[in-house]
């Protein structure tokens, strides 16, 4: 016979698809002021430098067998995407060509330069 009652102490770790369920019948103000609240904790906590420092502590250790985890996860937060990539905002552009049905010369707008091309 199990000895899971009402003492049983709780479950560490990733919560169980089941829990995670729960989620879903919340709504996205819910979501985001939980978040919130999770995240000030999180910054508030005393040993969250601790963390921060074992972080980069392990991404800088050749030897550790999960370097490559601390580093993907440094990765993630400390380079965005957006500026690696070529579809950035810096780069949108926007172009328009306006032509006529028998007119096979148009206009062309490029947002990117500002010239008009006739």
């Amino acid at each position: 016979m199990s000895d899971k009652g009402v003492n049983a102490p709780a479950k560490r770790g990733r919560p169980s698809k089941k829990a995670l369920e729960g989620t879903k019948q919340m709504s996205r103000r819910e979501q985001s002021a939980a978040l919130k609240e999770f995240r000030q904790r999180l910054l508030l906590n005393p040993k969250s430098p601790l963390l921060i420092e074992k972080l980069f502590d392990t991404a800088f250790d050749d030897d550790h067998k999960n370097q490559s985890v601390a580093m993907k996860i440094l990765s993630d937060r400390l380079m965005p995407v957006a500026g690696f990539t070529s579809d950035g905002k810096a780069n949108a552009s926007v172009s328009i060509n306006i032509t006529g049905l028998n007119d096979t010369n148009g206009v062309t707008i490029d947002g990117g330069t500002g010239e008009v091309d006739e």
